[in-house]
């Protein structure tokens, strides 16, 4: 990114990330309703600190920026803007089920940017000190673990599966490809895209029609970084999923490679042409 230090970037990141899991690791965290954020979907009192304190500390490295957020919704300017869901997996978090991330992207402000165009991405582990980081220019690197991509992936299936007809792709899965995969659904699509990227799952799938581009946008430019593909059901490429704005996306696939990725979305598009 011209006239920005890459160094000063991932720093700054990384700092944002560690901020809000310090927050949400402390005694001072409130599970309160907080009302009705930007996405439509209830906000606690955690989410909005966690928010607020990612943007505070965005603006601390470089000044007034532009932020896409879940609870805030678009506001802001400057020449960068940040994506961001503060916590992904906010209902595990507040039951204390030990699966959430925080999830936050950086670009160069536009009226048309999208994921591909995310330049740094972090997606930090809340319950683990575990953070994945991405750089269009450096690439990606894990830090609290050793990260190697697994060959070949795990033989499971993550998502969101809460309805008969968010259940059917799955089912279909045999039927239609090679595949008899276990399935798993942990509740931070963030870590699920991340995780299958890795080959710790080799694929991921979500009907429901309720993820939002703040949830999924830096995990999947870290899994594209890596090799994973990601696919709206109508068959976009993922990496043009816009960002400037919050946008619902109806149905996502990823697959641990484009093999896999277009297997998961010929099982969903089989439900839809039969009409489920």
């Amino acid at each position: 990114m011209e006239n920005i230090d890459r160094g000063l970037l991932e720093e700054a990141l990384i700092a944002s990330a560690t901020r809000a899991i310090t927050y949400l690791r402390s005694t001072y965290v409130s599970r309160e309703p907080a009302g009705i954020g930007k996405s439509g979907d209830l906000s606690r009192e955690f989410d909005v600190v966690v928010e607020d304190l990612i943007f505070k500390t965005l603006r601390e490295y470089f000044g007034e920026i532009r932020l896409v957020s879940e609870e805030r919704g678009t506001v802001g300017r400057g020449s960068l803007m940040a994506i961001i869901d503060p916590v992904d997996g906010s209902v595990n978090f507040e039951a204390g089920l030990p699966i959430a991330s925080v999830s936050i992207g950086i670009a160069r402000n536009s009226k048309q940017v999208r994921v591909g165009d995310i330049e740094a991405a972090v997606v930090a582990e809340v319950f683990r000190d575990v953070v994945y980081f991405y750089d269009k220019l450096r690439g990606f690197k894990a830090l609290g673990m050793k990260a190697k991509r697994k060959y070949p992936p795990s033989n499971i299936v993550l998502g969101y599966f809460e309805s008969v007809e968010s259940f059917r792709p799955y089912i279909r899965l045999p039927e239609i490809t090679n595949f008899k995969p276990k399935l798993r659904s942990l509740g931070s699509a963030a870590l699920d895209i991340v995780y299958v990227s890795l080959g710790i799952a080799l694929g991921f799938i979500d009907a429901r029609a309720k993820l939002r581009n703040v949830d999924i946008a830096p995990s999947i430019a870290i899994a594209n970084s890596l090799g994973a593909k990601a696919y709206l059901c109508n068959g976009e490429n993922a990496v043009d999923i816009a960002i400037d704005d919050i946008e619902k996306i109806e149905c996502l696939v990823v697959g641990y490679d484009d093999e896999i990725a277009r297997a998961l979305l010929k099982a969903v598009s089989s439900e839809r042409i039969l009409g489920y």
